[in-house]
């Protein structure tokens, strides 16, 4: 089989990048053409060439993030890459060709480590609208890697404490609305709408809608883990349902007490459950 050798390719005036440099804005709207190019019929052997630079460029900050052990490091070197390839990345998904891209989807999941959930999603749009290959390494759907790589934090940080949101209830449901139609392992699909649960369940206004996303979760799959939570929520509930003080009836001739959910007791459910 001949192979062929291909020079490398540089845009006018631009200087050779090097490692740990940013992209130019003028390199970085060289490489969103040439991603667009690759997507066309007039594909060219520089287009192809640049694709060979874009999967050397992310082979090398691969084996260089695989020296890092600690993982909020490895994060925040991975967040200072991307912007690296944020111009193949607006290319390809301009050029909307649903060609493999190894570069692509790579980008995606290093978004979600990097902790840019928004990005992740509007490039898994078009990865599981394409059905693009995640590779040899993993065995699952685009759709399933997503829901995992975002889940899975996500889960392992309400373990740890529940006071705060490490991702927003919309990005949540946008990722519900995105695999809506995909075809998901329950236990994935239980494991995203536990997630929306417990991050409805940290705003008091929101008790009812989290309720109903763990009961969905766990009619979707028994073993998810909410039973508890659910059996927590629901007495609260009711706790908020008759919450009228007797003290209150009587001077006022039983008048509405509009009780609302207290955050003590948000945070007394915090504690049984953790």
């Amino acid at each position: 089989c001949r192979r062929w050798r291909v020079n490398h390719v540089e845009p006018p005036g631009e200087p050779r990048r090097t490692g740990g440099n940013m992209l130019t804005p003028a390199r970085r709207h060289f490489e969103s053409v040439m991603a667009q190019n690759r997507g066309t019929a007039a594909n060219t052997l520089a287009d192809l060439t640049a694709y060979e630079q874009m999967l050397h460029r992310l082979r090398i900050d691969k084996n260089r993030f695989k020296g890092i052990q600690n993982n909020k490091l490895k994060a925040e070197t991975k967040a200072a890459a991307l912007p690296d390839y944020q111009g193949w990345v607006d290319g390809v998904l301009a050029s909307d060709s649903g060609q493999a891209d190894e570069v692509l989807t790579t980008v995606m999941l290093w978004s979600v480590d990097a902790g840019n959930v928004a990005e992740a999603l509007r490039i898994g749009e078009y990865v599981i609208r394409h059905h693009l290959s995640m590779g040899d390494k993993f065995q699952r759907s685009p759709a399933v890697v997503l829901m995992d790589e975002i889940c899975d934090p996500v889960l392992a940080h309400f373990k740890a404490s529940l006071s705060d949101v490490p991702v927003s209830v919309d990005l949540l449901k946008a990722l519900d609305g995105l695999t809506a139609n995909e075809d998901v392992p329950e236990p994935v699909r239980a494991k995203l709408w536990k997630c929306i649960g417990y991050t409805l369940r940290t705003n008091p206004e929101a008790m009812d809608e989290a309720l109903e996303y763990l009961r969905k979760a766990i009619a979707e799959y028994s073993d998810i883990g909410v039973k508890r939570d659910i059996e927590i929520l629901e007495r609260l509930a009711k706790k908020v349902a008759s919450n009228v003080p007797e003290s209150t009836e009587d001077a006022a001739g039983g008048a509405d007490s509009g009780a609302e959910i207290p955050r003590s007791a948000v945070t007394a459910m915090t504690v049984v459950n953790g």
